[in-house]
């Protein structure tokens, strides 16, 4: 992925995370696949994951992260999916409450630099960028990582949000109802002009 970034002009440092996609919703518990039925859901932009949530059985919808709050909060659309610390940020939890942790999607960071900008600077400089980017990544990734217990312990308390734990989900239900979906997204990408879509599944599949 470093090598991917390069070819469009950036040096990555490091990769930092949002974390795992929780998935919120104001209807009732989802455990399974079945639960997912006519459930209207915001998601992110990405034809990818709308397929995902058709095949699900959900309603999905591509709607801007500034505007999701209001429709949760009027029902034009009852669920969303983020990680923690984002839905927390929006305090989507006011308006959900009902949260299971499927851990479904992970969410990384790229913590780049123009690489023309750091093609100037001289090699010991290089190697302070270098080293302070990865820390920060792996500083990131440690605050991120350990809130999302505070996160759980707060929102059951203060909003009353029930979380549904992943041991506790049919994920299998899910799975088996994407199967196939890696196909449909290589020959989605034929059709957008990109010929080694394949090849970026393997990556994922191996």
């Amino acid at each position: 992925l470093k090598e991917i970034l390069g070819e469009y002009g950036l040096h990555c440092m490091g990769i930092a995370e949002n974390g795992f996609r929780e998935i919120t919703n104001s209807k009732h518990e989802i455990k399974s696949v079945d639960d997912m039925r006519n459930l209207k859901v915001r998601v992110a932009g990405s034809n990818l994951l709308m397929e995902c949530y058709k095949r699900w059985g959900a309603d999905a919808t591509n709607m801007n992260w500034s505007e999701t709050y209001t429709a949760l909060q009027q029902n034009t659309v009852e669920g969303e999916e983020n990680p923690l610390p984002a839905i927390d940020a929006a305090s989507v939890q006011e308006v959900q409450p009902y949260c299971s942790m499927w851990d479904a999607i992970y969410d990384c960071l790229f913590f780049c630099i123009n690489q023309d900008i750091y093609d100037g600077l001289t090699p010991q400089q290089q190697a302070v960028v270098d080293e302070c980017g990865q820390k920060a990544v792996e500083y990131e990734r440690y605050i991120n990582r350990s809130s999302d217990n505070e996160i759980k312990e707060r929102w059951e308390s203060k909003n009353d949000v029930t979380f549904t734990e992943k041991a506790d989900m049919d994920i299998d239900s899910f799975k088996k109802a994407v199967d196939g979906v890696d196909d449909w997204f290589v020959n989605e990408l034929k059709s957008q002009g990109y010929e080694d879509g394949q090849d970026l599944v393997d990556l994922f599949t191996k």
